[in-house]
C-alpha cells in the first residue's frame, strides 16, 4: 500500500482545445468516413501564432469548517463549456481523489472520448473537480488503527481514521461550492485508488445517494483488519442501491516471494465474491482484474474501463443518426432512462451531424437542424444553421427567416448579419 506521498503543486496549465472553424469543416467534409476523422484537428495544425501557454484548468479552493482548514481544488471544463457558438447547458461531475496525481489521466480520456476528437462521443463531456491531498492518511482511512498490513505498528498511522469528516466536507461544503459556481447536470461520479478506493467505497456505504457512480481502483481494502470488507455482505444483501452503479479494478501485486498470503490482493478477491453472490440491492457492478498492471500502473487502464462501464449506454453511433435522424432522439432517451436524468442530445453534436448530412442528403439535414431548433429555440446558432439549408435548397424566404431570427437573438453574430444584408439586396 503506498504511503501518504507529498502533494505536489499544480499551477494552471494552460491547455486550450480550439475548435475547427466552420469553413475548415465545411471544406473536409466529403465521404462520412473521412468527415468523421477530419471534422476534430489538433488546435496546433490550425494556427501558426507564437507560442502561447496551454490550459487544461484551473485551481481554486475553499475553506473547510468540518476539517478546520483551506481545501484546494482542480477543476477541468470541457471545450464547449466556453465555446460561446451554442447555448451553455450544464455537464456530469466527476470528483477525483489523489487529485493531482490523476488529473492529467483522467481529464486526458474525458476529452478524447467525450468532446468528439475524430468523431467519437463514448461518454459525455464532464466537469472533473480533482481534490488534491493534505493529509492523506486522515482523510481516507475509515478508522483509527496503528497496525499496517503486516500487523505491525506504523507511527505513520497516527493521524488516521479522518475519513467521516472527509466525506462530510465533499458532501457538504465542496459540491455546494462546485453547484454554485459552474453548470452541473445532477449526475456525479467517484473515483478513488489505493485509499482513495476504499474511500469511494465506504461513502456508497455510508451516503449513496451523494453520487451516481462509484470507481474503486485497487482499493485498499485490507485496511484495520478487513474492516470495510468484513461489513460488504451485509450491505450489498439487501434492496436500496438501484441507480448506483460500482466498478472495481484489481491490479496484480502478487510478489514471487510472497510467503504468506497476500491481504490487499485477496480483499479485493473476496470483495468480488461476495458481490457476485450476495448482491440484491440493485447496484449495477462490474470488476476487471489487471494482470499485467501494478498497483501504480493500474490507474489510467482502469479508469478508460470504468468510463466506459458507467456511460455503456451513451455512445452515439453517427452512422445510424445520419441515415435516420430521429435516431439520435431514441438514442438519448435511452441515455436519459440508464443514467436517471433527462439528456436531450447536445447542440453542437447535432450541429455537426446536421452540416455533415447537408453535404449529402439535405433531407436528413433538414431533420437534424429543425430538431435542434426545437430543443434549443433560443441558438443563434441552430438558426444560422436552418438558414444555411435553406440556401442550400435555393429557399431564399425562408433562410432570411432563420438568418434574421440568429440577429435577433445573438447580434453580434457576423456569418447571419452578413446574410441578411445580402439577402434583402
Amino acid at each position: 500500500m503506498p504511503g501518504p506521498g507529498a502533494t505536489a503543486e499544480l499551477s494552471p496549465l494552460n491547455v486550450t482545445w480550439r475548435p475547427v472553424s466552420r469553413r475548415t469543416i465545411l471544406t473536409a467534409m466529403r465521404p462520412l468516413s473521412r468527415a468523421l476523422l477530419l471534422l476534430f484537428v489538433p488546435a496546433a495544425l490550425l494556427s501558426q501564432a507564437s507560442p502561447k501557454a496551454v490550459t487544461i484548468g484551473t485551481t481554486d479552493s475553499v475553506y473547510s469548517a468540518t476539517l478546520k482548514e483551506n481545501r484546494r481544488y482542480l477543476v477541468y471544463t470541457p471545450p464547449s463549456y466556453n465555446d460561446t457558438t451554442y447555448l451553455p447547458r450544464r455537464y456530469p461531475v466527476l470528483y477525483l481523489l489523489d487529485g493531482d496525481a490523476h488529473f492529467h489521466s483522467v481529464t486526458g480520456l474525458l476529452q478524447i472520448l467525450g468532446t468528439g476528437v475524430n468523431g467519437t462521443f463514448v461518454v459525455p463531456e464532464m466537469i472533473v473537480i480533482a481534490i488534491p491531498n493534505t493529509n492523506r492518511m486522515r482523510d481516507m482511512t475509515p478508522t483509527r488503527t496503528d497496525r499496517d498490513l503486516a500487523g505491525n505498528p506504523n507511527p505513520g498511522f497516527a493521524t488516521s481514521g479522518g475519513m467521516g469528516n472527509f466525506l462530510t466536507f465533499i458532501e457538504r461544503e465542496l459540491i455546494p461550492r462546485v453547484e454554485q459556481t459552474y453548470r452541473t447536470a445532477p449526475y456525479r461520479v467517484f473515483v478513488g485508488h489505493s485509499l482513495g478506493g476504499i474511500t469511494a467505497i465506504n461513502a456508497l456505504y455510508t451516503r449513496p445517494q451523494t453520487f451516481n457512480a462509484y470507481i474503486a481502483i485497487d482499493p485498499s481494502l485490507w485496511w484495520d483488519k478487513s474492516v470495510l470488507l468484513r461489513q460488504a455482505r451485509e450491505k450489498f444483501s439487501k434492496p436500496g442501491l438501484a441507480g448506483r452503479t460500482l466498478f472495481v479494478g484489481q491490479a496484480n501485486t502478487i510478489q514471487a516471494g510472497d510467503t504468506t498470503p497476500n491481504l490487499h490482493f485477496g480483499g479485493i478477491v473476496q470483495f468480488n465474491s461476495i458481490m457476485e453472490t450476495y448482491n440484491a440491492s440493485g447496484l449495477r457492478y462490474a470488476y476487471k482484474y489487471y494482470p499485467n498492471d501494478s498497483h501504480g500502473s493500474v490507474p489510467l487502464i482502469a479508469e478508460y474501463d470504468a468510463l466506459r462501464f458507467i456511460f455503456d449506454s451513451y455512445n452515439v453511433p453517427l452512422g445510424q443518426v445520419l441515415e435516420r435522424p430521429e435516431y439520435i432522439a431514441e438514442h438519448f432517451a435511452r441515455v436519459s432512462t440508464a443514467l436517471g436524468f433527462k439528456f436531450d442530445p447536445p447542440e453542437p453534436m447535432v450541429d455537426m451531424l446536421g452540416r455533415i448530412a447537408l453535404t449529402r442528403d439535405t433531407t436528413s439535414a433538414q431533420r437534424l437542424f429543425e430538431m435542434n431548433a426545437a430543443l434549443y429555440p433560443n441558438s443563434a446558432n441552430a438558426h444560422a444553421s436552418l438558414g444555411d439549408l435553406w440556401l442550400a435548397k435555393k429557399d431564399s424566404a425562408k433562410a432570411l427567416s432563420h438568418f434574421e431570427r440568429a440577429v435577433a437573438l445573438r447580434p453580434g453574430m457576423q456569418r447571419p448579419k452578413e446574410m441578411v444584408a445580402k439577402l434583402k439586396r
